[in-house]
């Protein structure tokens, strides 16, 4: 299936509530957060996946064809070729953040509380298939 989509986003919210090691990780967790993927030419949509995250359950995931507008606590952002290389596990997640492959926003003291949760995110996103 193709990254980011609608179908993508079910897939994934599935995956997530069905990880307990993540309802673990994030019992205490509430927040939202946006897979945005920066496109190649600055006019071009920002399509992304917006997650509404509370207590352990990923309680929606929402496809936007174009994100930039999206108001939300947390930004990870990527070139279509680097959430590639990161959902095809061809980068570690972690890494892809902190050498800047993929650029986050919002309060990171907040994700630094909550790392290994936003590792069982980051991985449990990398168990979906995508094309390409």
């Amino acid at each position: 299936m193709q990254f980011p989509s609608a179908e993508w986003a079910v897939a994934f919210r599935s995956a997530l509530n069905a990880n307990a090691a993540y309802r673990e990780a994030a019992r205490a967790f509430e927040g939202d957060l946006l897979f945005r993927v920066r496109p190649a030419d600055p006019t071009g949509s920002a399509p992304g996946i917006q997650l509404v995250l509370t207590g352990g359950e990923c309680t929606s995931a929402t496809f936007h064809a174009d994100a930039r507008a999206v108001a939300t606590e947390f930004v990870f952002e990527g070139t279509a070729d680097d959430w590639r290389r990161v959902l095809h596990r061809e980068v570690d997640p972690v890494q892809a953040i902190l050498h800047g492959t993929l650029k986050v926003r919002g309060n990171l003291a907040k994700l630094l509380r909550f790392n290994r949760a936003a590792k069982e995110l980051t991985e449990t996103a990398g168990t979906i298939p995508v094309d390409g």
